[in-house]
């Protein structure tokens, strides 16, 4: 019970973040142009630095079993999510510039912000290590497929600009660092972990700022845009529903923790960040964003629940 307490008050401390951002958009401490310049740092430099001190991580023989199943199951979800986020953008309804903003929401979850901290509160270092390996997929389909996804709504964009952009580019020496014999030099890591730790504040402050745009009018059309509510289950109930089953299987719970919990996570604070700079909805996205945030306090300790139960 206190591990699923704490586990809402990490979320409710994110809530709080966003908050913080809210007021200072609406209070004028963070002009206007303060969401170009927040998306440009978080996308550019923070992000890029979490990704490579996340996988700069030792192997180990002892784990090859586990790290099998986790990479089985992030394929597996992946395939999950992205027919679900696929058939769902094909029944919308919606004008270009969100079908693209309501795919990626639905697809691109905040796993490498919030997943990390549900897994090392849970799970401790051992968690941390297993998200990241999880993670591998996705890190670099996030960087690929859902950029596309985005991008194609609102502007041309090469597939030279997808695949050469901050968070390939990052993985792909992270997966370096990883599979080579040698870790990074201390100084460098805690200059990349102090860079890194930044992203999370600055993107839920970011996402406070981006919902402030939204006025009185709007946020009442939003409220009532079914297909908000649409994406906000399939990200936080059904997605994670795919992944029950294997709850019977011999895999280690914490293997099944880290991947239930880290597919449950809420939509990213990145989907507004690549609708403002391809030109999509930042609106829809953000307003999305905030569902999912403020429902998984609910949903995510609900699953981790259900997994203790089973197991």
């Amino acid at each position: 019970m206190s591990a699923i307490l704490g586990l809402a008050q990490e979320m409710f401390v994110l809530l709080m973040i966003g908050l913080i951002g809210f007021v200072m958009r609406k209070t004028n401490i963070l002009p206007k142009e303060s969401n170009f310049v927040l998306t440009q740092v978080v996308l550019y430099i923070t992000l890029p630095c979490l990704i490579i001190y996340s996988m700069d991580i030792k192997m180990s023989v002892d784990l090859a079993l586990d790290i099998s199943w986790l990479v089985g199951l992030s394929v597996f979800a992946l395939l999950c999510t992205t027919l679900t986020g696929y058939c769902l953008r094909k029944r919308a309804s919606l004008p270009e510039n969100r079908k693209g903003v309501y795919e990626a929401a639905i697809i691109f979850g905040n796993q490498g912000f919030i997943g990390y901290a549900i897994a090392f509160l849970l799970f401790g270092e051992i968690g941390v290590l297993y998200t990241a390996f999880f993670m591998i997929f996705f890190l670099f389909y996030v960087w690929t497929y859902v950029v596309y996804v985005v991008a194609r709504a609102g502007q041309k964009i090469s597939w030279r600009q997808i695949i050469l952009n901050p968070g390939v580019i990052a993985t792909s020496i992270g997966f370096l660092v990883m599979v080579l014999p040698v870790r990074l030099p201390s100084i460098l890591g805690g200059v990349l972990e102090d860079i890194g730790t930044m992203t999370l504040p600055l993107s839920m402050i970011l996402i406070g700022s981006l919902l402030a745009r939204i006025g009185g009018k709007q946020f009442k059309q939003l409220i009532k845009n079914r297909y908000i509510w649409y994406a906000t289950g399939a990200k936080l109930l059904l997605l994670p529903l795919f992944l029950i089953p294997f709850l019977w299987f011999p895999v280690s719970t914490t293997v099944m923790g880290v991947a239930i919990l880290v597919t449950a996570t809420p939509t990213a604070p990145t989907v507004p960040m690549f609708a403002q700079k391809y030109s999509g909805d930042v609106e829809f996205a953000t307003f999305t964003v905030a569902t999912t945030t403020i429902l998984c306090v609910l949903t995510i300790p609900l699953f981790y629940a259900l997994i203790l139960f089973v197991r």
